[in-house]
């Protein structure tokens, strides 16, 4: 199993609660950007996400980005694991979602799927899962309600560090 110091986590908001300018989108897929590469820089090579259209399938995308670039002073295997709640979890999707989606899934390391069929909780466990194996979160998270609450509070309970990027200065 991973070690868990060197592992880090998504959670965040669907498309609908991320920014819809898109200037302001840019900037704050660049301090994404940025937090990953930190991340990177202090020792985290394994990144869990949940694997949801939105702020999940955002940080996927930036993490295989970064895998793109070599490191010549600091080479480091760099690993993504998408962890589903339950294996047709994209299938009420629109189109759009579904094929990032797809995409995605192809080019991670490893792909969990806690179970075959929905069951209630099934979010939650997923949630669970990825803070009891991960150091750190990088979350996108509005001070509300709902599972992204839920992971956050879950997180603070077993002492992750949490980098909250939403009301950053974008």
């Amino acid at each position: 199993m991973q070690k868990k110091e060197h592992a880090l986590m998504f959670t965040g908001h669907r498309s609908e609660k991320l920014p819809k300018d898109e200037e302001q989108l840019e900037k704050l897929k660049q301090l994404l950007w940025e937090e990953i590469e930190k991340a990177i820089e202090g020792g985290i090579d394994t990144f869990y996400f949940g694997a949801c259209y939105g702020w999940d399938l955002l940080c996927a995308e930036t993490v295989l980005n970064q895998r793109k670039i070599i490191r010549m002073d600091k080479p480091q295997q760099i690993k993504l694991v998408g962890v589903l709640p339950w294996e047709d979890q994209a299938v009420r999707w629109n189109e759009a979602n579904r094929e990032i989606y797809y995409n995605t899934l192809a080019q991670c390391d490893e792909v969990i799927t806690l179970h075959t069929h929905f069951q209630r909780g099934c979010y939650h466990e997923r949630n669970r899962y990825m803070v009891d194996r991960s150091s750190e979160m990088i979350c996108y998270y509005d001070g509300g309600s709902g599972g992204t609450a839920y992971t956050v509070k879950y997180a603070e309970k077993h002492n992750l560090k949490i980098t909250n990027l939403y009301g950053t200065d974008i």
